[in-house]
């Protein structure tokens, strides 16, 4: 059997933080086309742009960690796919008790939303697994209850949560789940409130596309809908999720990820700067380095420009060009 392969993002610089961190990311099988679902890749970007801060050191494992290595770690983040293939489907205790002992939980995208004990069924509230989950996380990224489209989110600005500290408006393409199941115990503290489109929830009953209730909630009663959020766990330990990251390209976002990176700080009991945790821009070399998949015909050029884009706020529809040239 291969190893698992592990990355250091340690800074090698001393550490001046007064409480250094440890941030352990599990980062999943890259699944979907060019330039989606690339979980390695994405954590590594994530764990570098970590390491930009003194005082907190940073690894990415490709299989769950043993016990020293959670031990050590200040918040686990899991960038992986979901339901069927989430990596703690059978760890829920483990996390339960890192979690007990202080210990921060971070799901990106998918990773929000374990599989049910019983995926066939049509209401999953009261599944077992699920409202575990939901007791560890504060929301779930529920089938048959939440909502998956392709749309763009926009961050009005930074609220009164640590998290959003320096975090300045904008709009994000992406895949950002909405409409998630939240704990019964305790609310969770919503970061990144969203209004989106009614054309996001389709017609019918589908396991991430529509279903009756959150037509209700979006169409009929106008409710508020949230894509990134914090959970002070009452049991201990500290939670945040955050729905998008399908793309890839979206982590080349300065304030979406920065809202990110001051979340999992926030999460590993850390104090969120007053501008929020920086981090360099990555170009388009570096947003192509590490993929797997046979690049369609993208030059660093013509991604460079489309990144240059959307960083003003123009949607670039990622979705169309997942296997041909994008426009040079």
């Amino acid at each position: 059997m291969n190893a698992p392969l592990i990355l250091l993002c340690a800074s090698l610089s001393v550490a001046s933080a007064a409480e250094p961190k440890k941030i352990l990311f599990l980062a999943g099988t890259n699944s979907h086309a060019w330039g989606q679902h690339k979980h390695l890749a994405g954590s590594t970007l994530l764990c570098a742009a970590l390491r930009e801060t003194p005082g907190i050191t940073a690894e990415v494992v490709t299989e769950w960690p043993g016990a020293d290595a959670l031990a050590t770690a200040d918040a686990l983040v899991i960038y992986a796919d979901g339901w069927q293939a989430h990596p703690a489907n059978d760890k829920l205790a483990v996390l339960e008790t890192f979690m007990n002992d202080g210990g921060g939980l971070v799901a990106l995208h998918w990773a929000t939303g374990i599989q049910a004990a019983d995926p066939e069924a049509k209401d999953q509230r009261e599944d077992p697994r699920r409202k575990h989950w939901r007791e560890l996380m504060g929301a779930d990224f529920e089938a048959y209850h939440a909502i998956s489209n392709f749309w763009k989110a926009d961050f009005a600005g930074p609220s009164e949560h640590p998290i959003s500290r320096g975090v300045k408006p904008f709009s994000l393409y992406d895949e950002c789940y909405f409409h998630l199941r939240e704990s019964e115990g305790a609310k969770v503290e919503r970061v990144w409130k969203v209004q989106p489109p009614a054309e996001t929830i389709e017609a019918g009953l589908s396991p991430y596309r529509g279903n009756d209730v959150a037509r209700a909630s979006l169409n009929e009663r106008k409710e508020e809908q949230y894509v990134a959020w914090a959970f002070p766990r009452p049991k201990g330990g500290r939670a945040f999720g955050f729905t998008g990251g399908h793309f890839h390209w979206s982590w080349a976002k300065d304030d979406a990820r920065k809202l990110v990176l001051n979340g999992i700080l926030w999460s590993a009991g850390g104090e969120v700067p007053t501008k929020g945790l920086e981090s360099k821009t990555p170009d388009a070399k570096r947003m192509l380095a590490g993929l797997p998949d046979k690049n369609p015909g993208w030059t660093e050029a013509a991604l460079q420009k489309a990144l240059d884009r959307a960083a003003k706020g123009e949607v670039v529809p990622w979705l169309e060009f997942t296997d041909k040239r994008l426009p040079e």
